[in-house]
C-alpha cells in the first residue's frame, strides 16, 4: 500500500516570512511621531481653512463684496444666518464652494468679475428649495399682505424653486438689482397669453376687495404723458393686464411701432388720418425734425420758411418723399397740392 510522506512535502513548500520594519535605529523612530504630528497640523490647517472661508469677515475681504455684506447685516432678516446655510448647505455643497473660491480669487485679482457681483441672482438660482425649508414652511396661511393671496406649495409642487422669487431674501437692498418680489416678478410667468406658464387673471392673486386700478393709472397725467413715456421705457409690465390689440383699439395704430412702420407706413397712415399720429405727436415740428433737413423751429412754422431750408442745403431733400412736379402746385399754379399728392 502506498503511503504519503507528509514530512518530504512539508520540507518542500516553501512558506514565505513576514519582515518588520526595523525601528532599531534612532532616526526610524521618529518617522511616526512626525508624520503623525504633520498629518495632525494639515488637518487643522484644512479645517481652519474651511471654516475661516466660510465666514462673511472672509466674502469681506474683497471690496467689491462690501455692498453684498452691508445690505446681509443691515437689512436683510437672514443676518443671523451663516452664509453656508443657503449658499453652500451639505459637506457636497461646502466643497463645491471651496473649489469655486480659486475662480473667484482670480476674477478678484485680474478685475474680471461682474459689476455689480451676482448682477442676474444667478447664485441664488443655484440654492436647493432643502435649504428654504429646514426654517420655512410653505403650508403657512399667512399672506405678506391683505391684498394678495400666496400660495407658496403650488409653486413647489410645480418644481419652482424659492430663490425664483426670493432672489434677494439675504440682500435685499443692495444697489443695482432687481428684487423679484414685485409684479414684474410676478409677471414673468403670470400672463394673458395663451403660452403663460401661470394664469394672469387678477383673481389669481388678488382678492374681490383689491383695486385693481394701480396708483400710477390715477394721476391726471397718466392719459396723455405719462403712459407712453413708461411703455416707450419697458412695455412688459403692461402686458399681463392689456394685451397688444387694447393699445391700438386707443391709439388707431400697433404700438409700439414695428419697424416696417417707421420705415415705410407711416406716411401713408398719417396722410389718410393725421389725427392718429396727432394723439401722441402733438408738436408741430415733430415731422419737420425728420423729413425737413435744415428746419430752424426758431423761424417759424415750415411752409412759410421752408425756401430757406431750400437755399441753404437745396432741394435733394424734398424729392426723398415728393415728386418732381410737387412744388408746381404752389409755385406755378398757386395751389395747395391734394392730400395725396404730398408724399411720394
Amino acid at each position: 500500500m502506498f503511503r504519503f510522506n507528509f514530512r518530504d512535502i512539508k520540507s518542500r513548500i516553501r512558506i514565505p516570512r513576514l519582515r518588520l520594519p526595523n525601528f532599531g535605529g534612532p532616526s526610524r523612530r521618529l518617522r511616526i511621531p512626525i508624520a503623525g504630528a504633520a498629518l495632525v497640523v494639515v488637518l487643522l490647517v484644512v479645517g481652519y481653512g474651511f471654516r475661516y472661508t466660510s465666514q462673511p469677515q472672509f466674502c469681506a475681504i474683497c471690496h467689491e463684496m462690501k455692498p453684498a455684506i452691508d445690505s446681509w447685516q443691515k437689512t436683510s432678516l437672514h443676518a443671523e444666518v451663516d452664509c453656508n446655510t443657503c449658499h453652500a448647505s451639505g459637506p457636497l455643497g461646502r466643497v463645491r464652494q471651496k473649489a469655486g473660491l480659486i475662480v473667484e480669487i482670480y476674477r478678484h485679482f485680474t478685475g474680471s468679475y461682474e459689476k455689480p457681483v451676482n448682477a442676474s441672482s444667478k447664485l441664488s438660482n443655484k440654492i436647493n428649495n432643502d435649504s428654504c425649508l429646514r426654517c420655512h414652511t410653505p403650508k403657512r396661511v399667512v399672506t405678506p399682505k391683505k391684498t394678495l393671496l400666496m400660495n407658496h406649495n403650488i409653486h413647489i409642487e410645480k418644481g419652482i424653486a424659492c430663490t425664483y422669487c426670493h432672489n434677494r431674501a439675504g440682500h435685499p437692498t443692495s444697489p443695482g438689482y432687481k428684487d423679484f418680489i414685485s409684479m414684474d416678478g410676478c409677471f414673468r410667468c403670470h400672463s394673458l397669453l395663451k403660452k403663460a406658464m401661470a394664469p394672469g387673471r387678477c383673481d389669481a392673486c388678488h382678492p374681490k376687495s383689491f383695486d385693481l386700478i394701480p396708483v400710477t393709472h390715477k394721476t391726471k397725467t397718466w392719459p396723455i404723458l405719462d403712459h407712453s413715456k413708461t411703455a416707450k421705457q419697458d412695455s412688459t409690465p403692461c402686458m399681463p393686464c392689456h394685451l397688444k390689440t387694447f393699445c391700438r383699439g386707443c391709439h388707431g395704430v400697433e404700438i409700439p411701432h414695428p419697424e416696417k412702420f417707421v420705415k415705410s407706413e407711416h406716411g401713408s397712415i398719417g396722410n389718410k388720418n393725421p389725427k392718429v399720429c396727432q394723439k401722441c405727436h402733438r408738436q408741430k415740428d415733430f415731422c419737420n425734425t425728420c423729413h425737413h433737413e435744415g428746419y430752424d423751429e426758431s423761424m417759424g412754422d415750415w411752409i412759410p420758411t421752408h425756401k430757406h431750408a431750400v437755399a441753404t442745403v437745396g432741394p435733394a431733400n424734398c424729392f426723398r418723399c415728393h415728386g418732381p412736379t410737387f412744388c408746381a402746385f404752389c409755385h406755378v399754379r398757386g395751389e395747395l397740392p391734394p392730400r395725396r399728392e404730398r408724399p411720394r
